[in-house]
């Protein structure tokens, strides 16, 4: 399915590697929906994102980890 013919995309034979996560299907609908209030596919979307974040910052931004403890564990600890 080629992408619709008003929508920004990248010249033809660009250089491109494949980035692939998988993510919560609203994380997906959000940045779809983000590209196509753009105007451009999700992937000019992305790269674009990452691009500005870059440029703004020096670099990407970090993110917390998650807790090492889930909701259905219980932090016991070693008696000693």
């Amino acid at each position: 399915m080629s992408a619709p013919a008003n929508r920004v995309r990248r010249a033809d034979n660009s250089p491109t590697v494949l980035l692939q996560g998988r993510v919560s299907p609203q994380v997906k609908s959000e940045i779809a929906q983000a590209a196509e209030a753009s105007g451009v596919s999700l992937a000019y979307y992305l790269e674009a994102l990452f691009t500005d974040l870059v440029a703004e910052h020096g670099h990407l931004p970090l993110v917390a980890t998650p807790s090492k403890h889930t909701q259905q564990e219980l932090p016991i600890h070693d008696a000693a």
